[in-house]
């Protein structure tokens, strides 16, 4: 069947723009919401409008080659830009709206439904990409199709209504390289410079391009683009390129995003729909107008939501549930050994998956993280009071696997809450709730923690694990820059006074496995993280202390959360 599809499409030539069309009449002429405030914005991604729309520029680039009247982009420069894949063809290209949505063009899939109907199966997307030929860039990532929408009134001769949108199986994780776009809802200015990107081919009939190209393009009046095609291109459309051609878009940019900038970030103002030729005089471009499916876009994804409960939003009241838990997990508990050299090594230590720990937040201070933390609400985070966290200073950044790259969200710390301790050390009550300055956004990507009741005690049906970032000679084959998780296997009281003694170790601290300390493991903030068979995960405690040098017999020492769970709700009251 994969077969029949690659020979048929290698004859059709997938990914053509620029049909010439025999167009005639345009019936049904609409007119798009161009009077919307300049307040309005097309905000599809709730919770990433400050990541939406700006370019990411990563160092040691060289500009190549050129497309039509274009350059070679900049690796990853355009990062909402995505490849659409047909089996295993680059056939369009889309943008990034939402984390589990892509806006394309409709002409892009209407021309492979000749086998079935629902083509979704064979399709793919490829976001954080620039070079189609290098299947091993570092920050690319492959999506299956779920669902394919089509606008229903689409009419092939004409375009009319050629837009569709594209919901992935998984959410896309946001980076430096994968962003979002917001639409653009102003009136688009006569002459405005954008730019449209693709892997199309670089002149008329060419081969495609290996690596993403760009070209700035000037948006014509829709005066000037009748003039050009007789008078067929409707409101909803728009023509942008040059009178005297030479620069444009092409066969295999079919649905890539044309963007412009406002000033402080891109927007998408439209998707590439059709043309004759490639760069041709007096034929420019013409593209989907994007604002006029504003609210077509909405109803979709909205309605999406409330079929399938799949939509990326996690109910406030949901916690301690991720998509991807446990993922590469080891099944055995981590240990500790000494190597020849009698330096303590730990064993099963391994990269957690991406977004596999939602709740696990990274607490930055002038962009350096220096410990981690455990969001339990929208508006607090739980954290060791030995991190001395700081507020109106200090970031929380959520939803990030990778240091290294933009999380989806960064979020300012309000203030900050120490429990009273009498200042011995080591402290004896461990544990700081920091409030943030706005409400964190919940999605696949940024969920709570469960926090167990006050009367909840552990043994032997819970697993525990434990997670974190930071670099630890104990484990040096791992980059501190990348979120590790463990599993750990809790120590008994008795045993653990034994290693401690009787007045270190009090009622409110929990004893597991060497391996947990933060010389082991790296990070001062590390969640101890617990669950029943294959329920939901606790927040059972917070690293505190433990041994300088990672070693087999001194036990990892924890904050006990349940000790402190009427100061916890006292403050926070909502949870």
């Amino acid at each position: 069947m994969f077969a029949f599809l690659i020979v048929y499409l290698s004859l059709l030539g997938i990914g053509a723009q620029h049909d010439a069309h025999n167009q005639t009449q345009i019936a049904n002429d609409e007119n798009g919401p161009l009077n919307r405030t300049e307040e309005d914005n097309g905000t599809i991604a709730k919770g990433f409008h400050d990541l939406a729309g700006i370019r990411s520029f990563l160092p040691d680039q060289e500009w190549k080659g050129r497309i039509i009247g274009g350059v070679e982009a900049w690796a990853h420069s355009w990062p909402w830009q995505v490849s659409l894949r047909l089996v295993t063809i680059p056939a369009c290209g889309g943008a990034i709206i939402a984390p589990q949505w892509v806006l394309s063009a409709t002409h892009c899939f209407k021309r492979f439904m000749f086998y079935r109907h629902n083509t979704a199966p064979f399709w793919t997307v490829l976001a954080g990409k620039h070079d189609l030929e290098n299947p091993n860039e570092y920050c690319q990532q492959l999506v299956g199709v779920s669902k394919i929408m089509t606008h229903k009134d689409y009419f092939g001769k004409t375009k009319m209504h050629d837009v569709a949108l594209v919901k992935l199986k998984t959410p896309l994780m946001f980076n430096q390289c994968v962003k979002p776009i917001e639409l653009w809802m102003r009136p688009i200015n006569l002459n405005k410079k954008c730019t449209v990107t693709g892997w199309g081919s670089t002149r008329e009939n060419g081969p495609q391009a290996n690596r993403l190209q760009e070209v700035n393009v000037t948006v014509l009046s829709t005066e000037s683009c009748n003039n050009f095609y007789h008078g067929i291109v409707p409101a909803t459309m728009f023509c942008a390129g040059e009178p005297e051609g030479g620069v444009d878009a092409c066969q295999g940019d079919s649905g890539g995003p044309l963007s412009c900038y406002t000033g402080s970030k891109y927007e998408l103002a439209g998707v590439v729909s059709w043309g004759v030729g490639c760069g041709r005089d007096h034929k420019p471009g013409v593209y989907t107008k994007a604002q006029v499916y504003f609210d077509w876009i909405n109803e979709i994804i909205k309605g999406e939501e409330i079929l399938s409960d799949d939509s990326g939003v996690v109910p406030q009241e949901s916690c301690g549930q991720g998509e991807i838990l446990t993922c590469r997990l080891d099944s055995g508990q981590a240990t500790v050994y000494a190597t020849s050299e009698g330096e303590g090594q730990v064993r099963s230590v391994m990269e957690a998956c991406p977004n596999s720990w939602p709740w696990q937040v990274s607490l930055q201070s002038k962009g350096r993280h220096y410990c981690s933390g455990t969001l339990i609400h929208h508006h607090w985070v739980l954290a060791p009071q030995h991190c001395h966290c700081k507020a109106t200073v200090d970031m929380v950044v959520l939803g990030v696997h990778d240091l290294r790259f933009m999380a989806s969200q960064t979020i300012p710390v309000e203030e900050v809450f120490n429990f009273p301790n009498n200042r011995t050390f080591p402290l004896t009550a461990d544990l700081t709730l920091i409030k943030l300055s706005v409400p964190a956004q919940f999605d696949t990507t940024i969920t709570p923690v469960c926090l167990p009741d006050k009367d909840v005690t552990l043994d032997d049906s819970w697993s525990c694990v434990t997670t974190g970032w930071g670099f630890s000679k104990a484990s040096p084959k791992l980059s501190g820059a990348t979120l590790r998780q463990a599993r750990l296997g809790l120590v008994n009281r008795t045993a653990c006074k034994e290693s401690w003694g009787e007045d270190l170790i009090t009622d409110n601290l929990l004893c597991a496995d060497s391996s947990g300390s933060v010389s082991c493991m790296g990070d001062s903030g590390a969640p101890l993280l617990c669950q029943k068979r294959k329920g939901v995960f606790y927040l059972f405690g917070l690293v505190t202390w433990g041994s300088p040098h990672c070693d087999v017999r001194t036990p990892a020492v924890f904050s006990q959360i349940t000790a402190y769970h009427s100061w916890i709700n006292g403050l926070t009251k909502e949870i």
